[in-house]
């Protein structure tokens, strides 16, 4: 049995501790050391819960760990050697730790203990008690009651109220005095004699490290004083300083252009006892009209109109009340903000402050995109793509995250969609291979996964997120057709089925759920009034057939669809049998659903449900679970998407269901203009990325709306995985779409494909790798072609 590099190695902690009282607080280490000769290569290993930033010298060299759970607590592996000097060196590291005691951050996980471990094998900087450490007083993480409720609930915890007086200035230099720091402290659980762990199962990082990229505001929106416009502006493009006088009240408003998510960065000088709120937003928006602040009474219109008010989170930097009218300092706050505006309201005391320098760094996982377009039909087409592109962008980080503004959270549905359209973007599945893992380690005792994860505290569950959580594992099958990843979650996926099997009422449906659950199925007007919520979220985004009965049709429908693609999986590893009984479970329930649920021309929300209790979510995914086919499918689905009332509306995240639905019943050459209105909607409120949803208009950046990047890729270009592993590519492009097109497109695990076609000229299809082709929709519909590297295609099109 090796040995791993923590057993030579401790982790440490300060000595002077007490995390009952803070949801958050920051610890300073430092540890000075002689290097006689820089060596060619250093390696350390790094890790701190919660988060750590690393400094040598100074200088920034990682930044973590990344986010996971405590059974593969994420280290990141870095060579310092380029940071290194001859002689004297320091290394820092400032670690936030988020209490166990507290909600705090949501997306963060944390053990019962603290710690922060560091281990060099050439340079004696272990982490020991010959670090020195102390507790940083000068940083108060803003408590719930802190949090604006016009936001909603508060998830993320990280707004900071900064005291620049207690700020311990130069400490990641190595001439700092550090005599009266203490000396780190042993953190662990291990006891002698006893089978103690730690809590920490040390894995390391499977994610690239993220750069951090140099990025300037665009343009001021809006200043209090109008002549001051300019002198912003110049700050903001060419660093040249702008002073506001001394017992002066000063308002700004930076506009990035687009919506990003990035470290900001403050250079000051002087303005002792200057006080410094900084808003960050999303958007501009209207005041609310309702009396009580609540994320469903925003009131957003044109994102843009900086007559609007800014809706967001502060964060506050007071500066040193002794600071020397020369001296400069910089701040940023330690964890990245999302925006689009921030707003600075800046108060000076008797001295006049200087502000030097104001930009950000930008922070996105390094998703290298091989889809690329060079040609679209319209403006509105390319800003579609774009803004698909920004929102995905947004919402990837060290996992899946539903919106970067407010939660970042890994959520089972969110993340299904946004790994798909990563691989229709990107041969990279590292994010996406993360995630299920992460859903996988979260299974209970119930047999479902947590709805989101990784997460400090067991969560509302969601049930039917599970079933999207199979669905995620069947999209990898199809991409990248990894046998060893099928068979290592068959059994979990088995026992989430189960679950489902385990609620069937008499009529073969679907019953009731857990008390304690959350039996949401969408974000949809009709089943979001905050008024019939009762006090209670679990009754918003819920069909009234499910309160009343415990039986949604959609449940039944969502079920038997994550059947078949169960079976498709066991298919794949050879479990044949598993596989047939699945697919008879699933037409069990289709049989069920049509006995008690079908009323003719559409389907209800639940078989007690009146005529007029019908979704297009019950027609969406019977048509999918194949509940209904043939022309009854295409004439359900047809009324339910074309009538003005009568139905609850799919969201923008349904919206990608709603598309798949169209395709297989031949209705989406028909409807794709219509199907692609919320979105053209967005576009003339000038948002960046795309909102969570019409009815919730709470977060302006929802990674499950980048429906539009699977459109273009899967119904306009045509391209799909025609058996697992993308070893057949289907292909089925549709030119009356795009007249022009010209692009690339990532193949899973193979390499990109180039499609071209215009006016009288064929579609051409370049492979860069040995491909087979299956054409559809096309002439020669249905036949299939090897097509060796670098040859082309040519299909003429009537």
């Amino acid at each position: 049995m090796g040995r791993h590099w923590s057993q030579d190695t401790d982790w440490i902690w300060s000595p002077n501790w007490d995390e009952r009282d803070h949801v958050a607080r920051f610890v300073q280490f430092r540890k000075t050391f002689t290097v006689n000769k820089v060596p060619e290569q250093c390696i350390v290993h790094v890790s701190a819960d919660t988060r750590y930033r690393l400094f040598v010298n100074g200088r920034n060299v990682a930044f973590g760990p990344a986010k996971s759970h405590l059974g593969e607590w994420n280290y990141e592996t870095v060579d310092v050697a380029p940071f290194l000097l001859t002689g004297s060196n320091v290394v820092a590291a400032r670690v936030l730790r988020y209490s166990p005691f507290y909600s705090g951050n949501m997306s963060m996980m944390r053990g019962i203990i603290p710690g922060y471990i560091l281990y060099c094998s050439n340079i004696d900087i272990s982490t020991s008690s010959s670090w020195k450490c102390k507790v940083d007083d000068s940083v108060k993480i803003l408590s719930t009651k802190d949090w604006n409720p016009a936001l909603g609930p508060s998830f993320l915890s990280v707004s900071e109220d900064v005291d620049g007086t207690k700020e311990d200035r130069g400490w990641l230099g190595i001439e700092y005095n550090d005599s009266t720091w203490d000396s780190a402290v042993n953190s662990t659980m291990k006891v002698p004699m006893l089978p103690i762990l730690d809590p920490w199962r040390l894995t390391e990082r499977s994610i690239p490290h993220f750069p951090e990229i140099e990025a300037k505001f665009s343009s001021v929106a809006r200043c209090d004083v109008e002549s001051d416009t300019v002198r912003w502006h110049h700050l903001v493009q060419s660093n040249e300083a702008v002073e506001i006088p001394p017992n002066t009240q000063k308002t700004v408003v930076l506009d990035a252009s687009t919506l990003t998510t990035a470290f900001l960065q403050f250079r000051l000088q002087g303005g002792a006892a200057s006080r410094i709120r900084i808003r960050t937003a999303e958007c501009f928006e209207r005041p609310s009209e309702s009396p009580m602040p609540n994320p469903f009474a925003r009131n957003k219109g044109d994102r843009a109109d900086a007559s609007g008010i800014l809706v967001g989170q502060d964060d506050f930097y007071t500066i040193d009340r002794n600071m020397p009218a020369d001296f400069k300092v910089s701040y940023e706050p330690f964890w990245f903000r999302t925006f689009r505006y921030v707003e600075l309201y800046i108060e000076t005391s008797s001295t006049a402050l200087r502000i030097l320098q104001l930009g950000y760094r930008t922070i996105h996982y390094p998703l290298d995109i091989k889809t690329q377009l060079s040609h679209f039909p319209s403006p509105d087409t390319a800003k579609t793509w774009e803004i698909s592109l920004n929102t995905l962008r947004n919402c990837m980080h060290e996992t899946y995250e539903d919106c970067p503004f407010y939660e970042q959270n890994q959520f089972a549905m969110d993340a299904r969609l946004q790994i798909l359209f990563t691989y229709q973007l990107s041969h990279d599945d590292r994010l996406a291979r993360k995630c299920m893992q992460e859903f996988y380690a979260s299974r209970r005792s119930d047999g479902l996964i947590e709805t989101h994860f990784p997460s400090p505290f067991p969560g509302v569950n969601i049930p039917c997120f599970s079933l999207y959580w199979i669905l995620m594992v069947h999209d990898h099958m199809m991409y990248f057709g990894d046998a060893n990843l099928v068979r290592r979650y068959l059994g979990a996926i088995d026992d989430i089925l189960n679950h489902f099997d385990q609620r069937l009422n008499e009529n073969g449906l679907v019953g009731r759920f857990a008390w304690d659950v959350w039996p949401f199925v969408d974000w949809t007007r009709e089943w979001s009034d905050p008024a019939s919520a009762k006090g209670d979220f679990r009754n918003l985004a819920v069909p009234p057939a499910y309160h009343r009965t415990g039986v949604a049709t959609y449940n039944s429908l969502i079920y038997a669809y994550a059947l078949q693609k169960a079976a498709e999986l066991c298919a794949f590893i050879g479990r044949h049998d598993t596989g047939v009984e699945y697919r008879q479970r699933a037409m069990n329930l289709n049989n069920a659903v049509v006995k008690n649920c079908l009323r003719g021309n559409f389907l209800v929300d639940g078989p007690d449900s009146p005529d007029e209790e019908r979704s297009q979510h019950c027609q969406v995914f019977a048509v999918l679970s194949g509940a209904i086919y043939g022309d009854e499918a295409r004439n359900i689905l047809l009324r339910a998407l074309t009538e003005q009332s009568g139905y609850a509306r799919c969201s923008y995240a349904m919206g990608f269901y709603v598309f798949e639905a169209a395709h297989r019943t031949g209705l989406y050459d028909q409807l794709r203009p219509m199907l692609l209105e919320p979105w053209s909607a967005m576009i003339s409120q000038n948002l960046t990325t795309w909102a969570e949803s019409a009815a919730m208009p709470r977060s302006d950046c929802h990674g499950w709306s980048a429906v539009p990047i699977h459109d273009v890729v899967a119904n306009v270009a045509g391209l799909s995985p025609g058996s697992p592993g993308f070893k057949t590519i289907r292909f089925e492009p549709r030119r009356k779409h795009w007249e022009i097109m010209d692009g690339t497109f990532a193949i899973a695990g193979s390499g990109v494909v180039r499609i071209s076609w215009a006016p009288g000229r064929p579609i051409e299809f370049t492979p860069d790798f040995d491909a087979r082709v299956e054409v559809l929709g096309v002439n020669g519909s249905g036949a299939v072609y090897q097509i060796a590297s670098g040859e082309t295609l040519a299909i003429r099109h009537e």
